[in-house]
C-alpha cells in the first residue's frame, strides 16, 4: 500500500487532500503513521429494562463500552493553515446511562422526560504528538456532552395540536486536554397545528405553526473541525439560529 504523491494528496478535489505538505511529503507521513496506527477495537454491553401500560411508559439502561487503539483526529494550527494528523491515543472507556418516561394522565395528554449520562474518558498517561508527550488519562472525549436532557409535552384535543419541547446539552470539551469547551445550553421549541378537515374540494387542509429557539438563546450550534491536543485555536464554531417562526399550510386533493 502506498500513499499517492504530494500534488494529489494536497489538491482540494480528492478524498487524500491536506495529507502531506511541501516540508513532510505524504510518504513520510504514510510511513511514520502505519507504524503506530492499529486497527480500532471496542468491546461493548448494555443492560437495560422497559416498562409499558396504558398510561404510563419507562425505560432505563446502563452500558460500558471499551476502545482499544483508539485512534483521534487531531488538528493544529490556524483554521486557513491546519495540519491535520491521525493519532493512536491508546485505550478509552465509556460508561453511561438513559432513562426515559413518559406520562399519559388524561386523553390526548403526553409528558416525556428523558436522562443522558455519558462518562467517555481517554487512559493514556502519554501521547506523544509534534514531539511533545501529554498525559490525557481522564480526560473526556472531545466534542460529547457529558449530560443531556429532553422535556416533551404533546397534547392533542380533536383536531389541534399542541407541542412545547425544551433540550439540555451539556458542555463539550474542544482539546484532548480539556482545557477549552463548549458551553453548555438550553433550547425550547414550540409548535401549533390544526386539521379543519374538509373544506371545499380539499380533504385534510392542516395550518401549522412553529418557533424554533423560543427564548433566542445564543449558543453554538456546530463545530468543524478536528479537535486539538491544547488550546485550540483551529475549530469553526457556528452560532445557531435566532428565535424563528415557521408557518404552513397543507391540503389534500
Amino acid at each position: 500500500m502506498r500513499a499517492y504523491d504530494y500534488f494529489a494528496q494536497t489538491g482540494g478535489d480528492n478524498p487524500w487532500g491536506g495529507l502531506g505538505n511541501a516540508n513532510r511529503p505524504a510518504q513520510v507521513v504514510f510511513d511514520e503513521s502505519k507504524k503506530v496506527l492499529r486497527p480500532e477495537r471496542t468491546w461493548n454491553y448494555v443492560v437495560g429494562y422497559r416498562y409499558d401500560s396504558r398510561f404510563f411508559s419507562a425505560s432505563a439502561d446502563f452500558y460500558h463500552t471499551d476502545y482499544y487503539n483508539r485512534l483521534a483526529s487531531i488538528t493544529e494550527g490556524s483554521a486557513n493553515n491546519a495540519n491535520n494528523a491521525y493519532l493512536n491515543v491508546g485505550r478509552e472507556t465509556m460508561n453511561g446511562a438513559d432513562v426515559l418516561a413518559t406520562i399519559r394522565p388524561i386523553a390526548g395528554l403526553e409528558i416525556t422526560n428523558s436522562f443522558s449520562w455519558n462518562n467517555a474518558e481517554y487512559q493514556s498517561r502519554s501521547i506523544n504528538y509534534s514531539g511533545e508527550n501529554y498525559n490525557i488519562k481522564g480526560k473526556h472525549q472531545v466534542y460529547y456532552p457529558k449530560f443531556m436532557y429532553k422535556a416533551n409535552l404533546n397534547y392533542t384535543y380533536k383536531r389541534a395540536m399542541f407541542n412545547f419541547n425544551v433540550n439540555y446539552i451539556g458542555s463539550r470539551p474542544m482539546t484532548y486536554m480539556n482545557d477549552e469547551s463548549i458551553p453548555a445550553y438550553w433550547l425550547a421549541n414550540l409548535n401549533l397545528a390544526y386539521n379543519f378537515g374538509k373544506i371545499g374540494f380539499t380533504q385534510n387542509m392542516k395550518a401549522t405553526f412553529g418557533i424554533t429557539n423560543l427564548f433566542d438563546k445564543n449558543y453554538i450550534g456546530g463545530v468543524y473541525g478536528s479537535a486539538s491536543v491544547t488550546g485550540d485555536d483551529n475549530a469553526n464554531l457556528f452560532v445557531a439560529s435566532p428565535r424563528q417562526f415557521f408557518g404552513t399550510v397543507s391540503a389534500e386533493f
